[in-house]
């Protein structure tokens, strides 16, 4: 009986030894683990860089995260670098701002931009990257850089990969080995690895502004050719007007514009009576009552293009450019335009116009202002690029609404949207 009890224990006693060596082993495992993922943690946001983009005038035009490749080349999704004048970096790991140079290699059709950056990783900072196809609801790994934590997502495939967390644009994603999979793209879709991996193979030595990206593209826009006008539909009515031809880098440049939707939603930012309206500013779609507007083109601006026999007479369409203060090559905006409502002028006052500005109005001018009306003052100084051909009624009336100080309507009046009218 005594030897069958101590029996009893010995096996017990051996359970539970045999149950501490799993558990700590457990603990181990977990433990390595938790270090292995710290080590691709650290490593990986020190690989993580924030970029922030710039107009031609200075304003910021957005921010978006980039994933380092090489020791001076990052990458991020071309189409919200696209535009930019130039654009800054800041690491992730710490408050250093490095330089960009330009950009290095592009894939239009997958939506990458690989750019040269100020040298600052070794190449063990690098996280490799992994190619191998990703599968429904494969578990991948966001850095936040703000509070240090690792963010888990998973991917759901249909037509595109869509990320399941909301990510910043450009921000990378890690499988749980710390390798590279992809980085979010625009609408919450993933671009896979094996496209970073294509563009690293495409990189130069050498490198060119990032400003020439705006004139890349893959799209097949109309061509001027088909198109006999342009709807302007408002909150207040609707609006059409020709382009001329004999402005067409204008008239070519807002068919793109147009086509790529950029107009709809903006708001007719500046209202002078008797005079114009005006809109086309970036900054205006998103805007809030009190928030300034008027400062935002698509990141690029037009040389002038002064045509004799186009002159500011009533329902007339220029494109907008900035104080010269602001403008010393006196180029115009690359998307903003104003509508001449403009005011009937006596033969008296186009005289004075002549004799203070400088100006020479002809037969033809003289005859439009002092009938029809216009804008004489700003003949020769802007560029004229369509005309009304219905809807200056609706003009006149968003042309009368009360403004703010800053020429800006009380009560918003909106581009719902602008179409091209095909032949």
């Amino acid at each position: 009986m005594k030897l069958r009890v101590l029996n009893i224990i010995f096996v017990v006693v051996v359970l539970v030894c045999d149950a501490c060596q799993t558990d700590k082993a457990t603990q181990e495992g977990d433990s390595n683990k938790q270090t292995t993922r710290q080590t691709y943690y650290s490593r990986n946001l020190s690989a993580m860089a924030r970029i922030t983009t710039y107009d031609i005038y200075g304003a910021k035009i957005d921010g978006g995260n980039a994933v380092y490749i090489a020791p001076d080349i990052v990458v991020t999704p071309m189409s919200w670098v696209k535009g930019a004048l130039k654009a800054k970096l800041n690491a992730m790991d710490s408050n250093q701002a490095f330089n960009i140079f330009g950009y290095t290699a592009y894939d239009i059709d997958n939506d990458l931009v690989a750019l040269r950056v100020e040298r600052r990783l070794q190449n063990d900072k690098i996280p490799p990257i992994d190619t191998l196809p990703l599968s429904c609801n494969d578990t991948l790994y966001s850095l936040d850089y703000k509070s240090k934590k690792m963010l888990k997502t998973t991917l759901s495939i249909n037509e595109d990969m869509t990320i399941s967390t909301a990510l910043t644009i450009g921000t990378a994603l890690f499988d749980k080995d710390g390798n590279l999979r992809g980085v979010a793209g625009e609408n919450n879709h993933l671009i896979p690895s094996r496209y970073i991996s294509n563009i690293s193979q495409r990189i130069s030595d050498s490198h060119e502004n990032i400003y020439e990206l705006r004139l890349k593209t893959n799209k097949k826009y109309p061509s001027a050719s088909s198109i006999r006008g342009v709807l302007i539909e408002t909150t207040m009515g609707n609006i059409t007007m020709r382009l001329f031809d004999e402005t067409p880098e204008y008239r070519d440049n807002i068919i793109h514009l147009i086509y790529d939707h950029f107009y709809d939603s903006l708001l007719i930012h500046r209202v002078l009576p008797n005079y114009l309206i005006q809109t086309g500013a970036a900054d205006s779609k998103h805007a809030k009552n009190d928030d300034p507007v008027g400062w935002q083109g698509p990141g690029y601006t037009l040389p002038m293009h002064i045509v004799p026999g186009l002159f500011h007479k009533r329902g007339m369409v220029a494109s907008s450019k900035l104080p010269q203060d602001r403008n010393k090559n006196n180029r115009s905006d690359g998307s903003q335009f104003y509508i001449v409502s403009g005011r009937v002028f006596t033969e008296q006052e186009l005289n004075d116009i002549e004799k203070e500005y400088g100006k020479h109005f002809t037969e033809a001018q003289r005859r439009a202002y002092t009938t029809i009306g216009g804008a004489p003052y700003l003949d020769g100084d802007y560029t004229i690029f369509a005309e009304i051909t219905s809807g200056m009624d609706v003009v006149d009336k968003i042309a009368s609404q009360p403004v703010k100080a800053d020429d800006r309507p009380i009560n918003d009046i909106r581009v719902k949207q602008i179409t091209l009218l095909k032949k």
